[in-house]
């Protein structure tokens, strides 16, 4: 429900990628052992980017001639040394101006599970106050795509594509080709569709797995960049990513934040695994990928394998004899995850410091949302945390400072103070409260519903 079950079957290269302002602020991108945020070989290859591109610069929107192709086959040839992985199997590759790179990505968000998995978000985003509630997720997400998406490569269908306005093969062509490369050589090598169908149901797993596929596509990446190509290059390339990110300005802060994760957090967390253990580390990432997002934020949790929690909630929760009675359905379960929670506090105002400190000691949740006959939306959740006491109290602390102090929200009376609080949103009631649980100590429980009176006794139930 955080838009990432369906969307990690295919995997995109977006416009705001940060190596471009670190080699662009060093001056010299010829240099290997220049500081940068990723770990780069001591070895150089000397770069001949000019004599290598002579007479493969323009063709037609979607041509490959035959120079460019040779030249695409060294591209290979370098990530496939870079990675550490035999140059795979060619498989299809199609260049596409904008229109038609926009119309692969709208085709593939039309698919009727990502449709599905799009509108259970919005449900979710609506009832927690992360997007207005007369907005389209979907309209949102596609325009956002748009903007943002150079490049996708499909592990199903084995092919992918750049963008490529008006036929030109320039830098941030060469640029997105060998991030997308990175994805083939990940597929021929580990099996990338297997690996993505088995964490289906947990968004939290599917995201952190997400970010090992895309952090290593960026790290590889940056590698490129500063072996073979020069400052003007680099400089291009970010003249067109803060064009194209000025174009995502309006685009919801949930809806930013999760697309950028996997690049940015999963660039830094590859980065600890190649500095740890080298590319070994990374390949044994992929083998046993990380359990959640949390391990992402925190490499140490990863080299410790620190597991989640599994988190129930009551079966009979949206059953006939549960506390709102029959006419309710489920629509889906999942899991939050730390990177969720925090991105929901910084989304409503909370201070980043804030939002990471109040959602670090996460240790498990659950999360059933569902839909009633009449057309009302519920969902309900209970997090488990590392410290039972201290972490449960600073969350549900940072939580109700900022929805109080919130114009977007209202704190409604609910009578005496039993440690719950409900606040009241254009897109429905959020009750949140915390309770002890003989396993984890303090627990949150939170439920957020069109209704108050169907919002309480969701909360109430949660607390037994």
């Amino acid at each position: 429900m955080t838009l990432t079950k369906k969307l990690p079957g295919w995997l995109i290269a977006l416009s705001t990628l940060l190596v471009v302002s670190v080699a662009c602020a060093s001056g010299d991108s010829g240099d290997a052992t220049q500081t940068t945020s990723t770990t780069v070989p001591t070895a150089q290859e000397t770069p001949t980017a000019d004599s290598e591109r002579a007479g493969v610069a323009t063709t037609q929107p979607g041509e490959v001639s035959p120079e460019l192709a040779a030249y695409l086959e060294e591209i290979d040839r370098r990530m496939a040394a870079i990675r550490e992985i035999p140059v795979a199997d060619p498989v299809p590759f199609r260049f596409l101006d904008d229109d038609a790179i926009n119309a692969y990505v709208r085709e593939q968000i039309d698919d009727p599970e990502t449709v599905e998995d799009i509108g259970n978000s919005e449900m979710l985003y609506k009832l927690l106050g992360l997007i207005d509630a007369d907005s389209s997720l979907f309209d949102q997400y596609a325009a956002l795509l748009d903007a943002q998406v150079l490049g996708a490569y499909d592990p199903e269908e084995e092919e992918f594509v750049v963008r490529q306005p008006g036929g030109e093969f320039g830098a941030s062509q060469e640029f997105t080709y060998a991030h997308e490369y990175i994805h083939r050589l990940q597929d021929a090598k580990f099996g990338l569709d297997e690996i993505i169908d088995g964490l289906e149901g947990n968004s939290d797993r599917t995201l952190a797995f997400s970010a090992l596929i895309e952090g290593d596509a960026t790290t590889a990446q940056q590698i490129y960049a500063l072996r073979h190509l020069d400052f003007e290059q680099l400089t291009e390339i970010l003249a067109e990513s803060q064009e194209a990110a000025a174009g995502s300005r309006d685009a919801p802060y949930i809806l930013q934040t999760g697309l950028e994760f996997p690049y940015i957090e999963g660039a830094s967390f590859v980065d600890s695994l190649r500095s740890a253990q080298g590319v070994a580390g990374v390949d044994a990432a992929f083998a046993n990928p990380p359990d959640s997002t949390e391990q992402i934020l925190h490499f140490e949790k990863y080299l410790n394998r620190e597991v989640p929690d599994e988190v129930a909630l009551p079966e009979m929760l949206f059953s006939a004899s549960g506390p709102l009675g029959a006419g309710w359905s489920i629509v889906d379960e999942d899991v939050m995850g730390e990177f969720f929670l925090r991105a929901w506090l910084e989304a409503i105002g909370a201070r980043s410091t804030d939002a990471a400190e109040a959602a670090a000691g996460w240790g498990g949740d659950a999360l059933t949302l569902a839909s009633s006959d009449d057309g009302d939306h519920a969902v309900a959740a209970r997090i488990v945390w590392d410290d039972g006491t201290q972490d449960a109290e600073q969350f549900f602390l940072v939580l109700t400072t900022i929805m109080a102090a919130s114009p977007e929200f209202r704190r409604v009376d609910i009578g005496p103070d039993i440690g719950i609080r409900a606040y009241e949103a254009d897109g429905g009631v959020i009750v949140v409260g915390t309770f002890n649980d003989e396993a984890h100590g303090q627990v949150t429980a939170f439920a957020a519903a069109t209704e108050l009176q169907d919002a309480m006794p969701l909360v109430l139930s949660l607390s037994g």
